[in-house]
């Protein structure tokens, strides 16, 4: 399973569950994503690599094209990776809304699932590029 394939499930899944929140007026599936998010990010121990390691393939990058165009990132400064800052980040980003009890924040978890879906279905994803222009593996 590509990082690419995995964004496309995140976003997908998390609509889902946003949609699901809203009928029932219950947030702890959000709560679970957003625990998966941390685990992952924590550990390193991400979905994709798990399920390519079981079926025995091997391990596609999110973005492999970053070091071929641009031989600058060649050298990281930061020895820790972009994806896993990314699902942090994530994570951070989707307990704004539990964390304030602004009524307007509702917005934000939506806005991050369309994120999640452009960034899968384009492979372009804006927080991937700022994290690896900022120096991260």
């Amino acid at each position: 399973m590509t990082e690419r394939m995995f964004r496309i499930i995140l976003g997908a899944g998390l609509v889902v569950l946003l949609y699901i929140s809203a009928l029932t007026n219950n947030n702890e599936l959000i709560k679970i994503y957003i625990g998966i998010l941390l685990f992952e990010g924590i550990t390193n121990w991400r979905i994709p690599k798990i399920v390519s390691k079981i079926r025995k393939q091997p391990v596609i990058p999110a973005q492999p094209e970053l070091d071929t165009l641009h031989p600058i990132h060649a050298r990281y400064r930061i020895n820790f990776e972009a994806e896993r800052a990314i699902r942090l980040t994530l994570a951070v980003v989707l307990m704004l809304p539990f964390i304030f009890p602004f009524e307007i924040l509702w917005i934000i978890p939506w806005f991050t699932a369309s994120m999640l879906l452009l960034a899968g279905m384009s492979n372009i994803c804006p927080m991937g590029l700022l994290f690896h222009w900022l120096g991260f593996k």
